[in-house]
Parts: C-alpha cells; structure tokens; sequence
C-alpha cells in the first residue's frame, strides 16, 4: 500500500506518509494476529471447561419412563420405553420395559394395546417378577374394551352390557379364572372373583336372550336347544332357574302332534 502512495508522490526518501503507512500496516497485522489467537484460546479454554455430555444408560432411561408415569406423564413415558423394547431385549431389563409398555397403554386408555403387551410380557416372561399383575391387568384391559357407561345419580355408572360379543365376554371371564387358579392368594383375588362371576352372568344373559329371541320368533326347537346350552354349563342358580322356565315356555308352545291331540 505504502508503495503505490510513494510512486504517486515521487520522492520516496522525503514520503513521511509512506512511512507512517506502512508502520501502521505493521500494527494491523500483529493486531490481528493476537485477535485471532486470543479466539483460538478462548474456544480451547471453553471445550476444556464444558461438561461433556454423556448418553443415559438404559436403566436411567427406564427410572426416567417411571418417573413420568409417576407425574401423569404417560405418552412421554410410552415413547421412551417405546424406544428401549428393542434395545433392551434379550436383558434382564427386557421384561421391565414390556411389563411397563403395557401399564403406559393402560394409563393412556389404549386398552387394545395395553392387552398386547401384557400378552406378550406372558408369553416371553411366564414367570417373571411381573407375572401376577400382567395376568390380571391382561383381563382388565378386555373388560374396560366392552365397558359402556350409562348416567346415574349425580355421576355416571360403568357396568358391562350382556349384548356384546360373547367372545371377549369369554376370553375375560377366562382370563380372570386363570388368575384365580394361578394366585389363589394374590392381591387382585377379590376384584378378580368377583368380575369372573359377574361376567359369567352376562355370557349366561346373553344365550338366553338368543333363546328367547328365537321364542318370540315362534321358533320354540332353537329356543329350547339354545336354553339347554345354558342348563349345559356352569351358570349361577338365578340364570339356571331362568333357563329352566324358557324351556317350559317354549314346549308349551310346540305344536301339537295327532297323538297329543287324541289324549
């Protein structure tokens, strides 16, 4: 730079400017360099000084899962255990985090899905420390799927309808007799009879309301095959007795033969 202003000038020994130029060009660049150097320093104390960042373990991130659901944070905790069923398969964590996918669907009303990994917590860890509590929450994820509610006083009333597929209605009741069987002192045992019972009631309500479908339908042979279904099984007395006076009713009204008539 300095050069160019001394060529313009003309006498390079008398250029003041030239020389005050070029000192100054000089201090520029040691400015810059100790600029540059300071920042090199800066970032270098920086990374030396930051905490470094570690990855959760797979039992932190489980404790972290439990500690949302804990707070009602239940999405955050299926997306988390959600993320760990693959990672921790095969390890003594495995049945936690299966166990617990199954109580984050519960929580979130997902009762499908809570079923499922119940069922699949079972089928992997039969045994397990979980075992007890995923049979009978299993059943209860089946029963809450049929469940209906209906307005009472000042609230509203949930109870089963005996006019849904008898199937689940079955595979419930099943399910609570299972854990009966498997943990007759168990912690759910009371609950886990008394829906057992309640739901055989519905299956026995629902194949005589068939058979009287079938009665009121003039069709007296499908309601007496139907109601000897129920008198088959192992119904409560109240269903047995009920069974019993279709039966009645319906030879009553069976048409009578020649040799009827002739008595």
């Amino acid at each position: 730079m300095y050069q160019t202003v001394r060529q313009a000038v003309g006498n390079p020994g008398a250029c003041q400017i030239c020389q005050l130029l070029s000192s100054l060009e000089a201090t520029l660049k040691i400015k810059q360099v100790k600029i540059s150097l300071i920042l090199v320093l800066s970032f270098i104390a920086f990374s030396c000084s930051a905490p470094i960042l570690q990855e959760s373990t797979p039992e932190e991130r489980v404790r972290d899962a439990r500690k949302d659901m804990e707070k009602h944070r239940y999405e955050n905790a299926y997306e988390t255990l959600e993320e760990l069923r693959f990672v921790t398969a095969g390890t003594r964590l495995g049945g936690e985090v299966q166990f617990l996918l199954g109580e984050a669907g519960f929580k979130r009303a997902k009762y499908p899905e809570a079923e499922s990994h119940y069922a699949t917590y079972l089928n992997t860890y039969p045994d397990g420390p979980f075992a007890e509590q995923a049979v009978y929450k299993q059943a209860l994820s089946k029963v809450k799927q049929i469940q209906k509610q209906k307005i009472g006083f000042l609230s509203f009333k949930t109870y089963i309808p005996h006019d849904r597929d008898i199937s689940i209605l079955r595979e419930a009741r099943i399910l609570f007799e299972i854990y009966l069987e498997k943990y007759p002192t168990g912690e759910w045992i009371d609950i886990a009879s008394q829906q057992a019972e309640e739901l055989l009631i519905k299956e026995g309500q629902h194949e005589l309301e068939i058979a009287s479908f079938y009665l009121r339908k003039k069709n007296p042979h499908s309601a007496i095959e139907r109601a000897k279904r129920v008198l088959n099984g192992s119904y409560p007395d109240t269903i047995m007795t009920e069974a019993r006076e279709l039966i009645r009713k319906a030879e009553e009204s069976l048409p009578q033969t020649e040799d009827d008539q002739n008595l």
